[in-house]
């Protein structure tokens, strides 16, 4: 599962704004991220589906050097009621899920962010949250089919109205699946 970087962006800004001439790590950590996201779409113009191996290797190092340092930095700083600081707590975070952070590099169909998915629950949470309730699990369930439907078709071009009637018409639009890759198909 890919880590949402903006969201990571987000945490080291916050720990940044703490103490900016300490906390130069989260900049670094702010820029690189950022630099790496720029490299996949540059090489996802170029047709690859992937970053070269070489060019991950240097990004993880200097990500492995810059979480260490935020580790350090902030291992002996209490927080308040004697808790870990917010950057150690960040920083060990960060170490621990490496892997998941950088899967966007190794698998261009994995995006940097995962904004998308956010918004298309972002409707029924402010119901929610404003209502405090759905009136049933069935109006729920129904909302969130239509909703799921009328997004994935936006996703794959194609306008909310003419999903509906599509499905009014009772032939309703579905996504073609994409075909296995190789390595699936062996799987299968």
């Amino acid at each position: 599962m890919q880590l949402c970087c903006q969201h990571l962006i987000r945490a080291l800004r916050a720990v940044l704004t703490l103490a900016p001439t300490v906390q130069k790590w989260a900049g670094r950590l702010i820029d690189l991220l950022r630099e790496a996201g720029s490299l996949v779409v540059a090489a996802r113009g170029a047709g690859r589906t992937r970053l070269d191996q070489k060019v991950i290797d240097r990004l993880r190092a200097r990500y492995d050097r810059d979480v260490e340092v935020g580790r350090l930095t902030n291992m002996s700083r209490l927080w308040t009621d004697e808790k870990n600081h917010p950057g150690l707590v960040l920083a060990h975070r960060l170490a621990a899920k490496a892997d998941q952070i950088w899967l966007f590099t190794t698998d261009f169909r994995i995006p940097w962010t995962n904004n998308p998915s956010e918004q298309a629950i972002r409707l029924p949470k402010r119901h929610q949250a404003v209502s405090g309730y759905w009136h049933t699990p069935t109006t729920l369930a129904a909302y969130l089919r239509v909703r799921s439907y009328l997004v994935s078709a936006r996703d794959h071009g194609l306008r909310a109205i003419d999903a509906i009637r599509l499905a009014l018409a009772g032939r309703p639009w579905m996504p073609v699946p994409r075909a296995a890759s190789p390595a699936h198909a062996l799987a299968a």
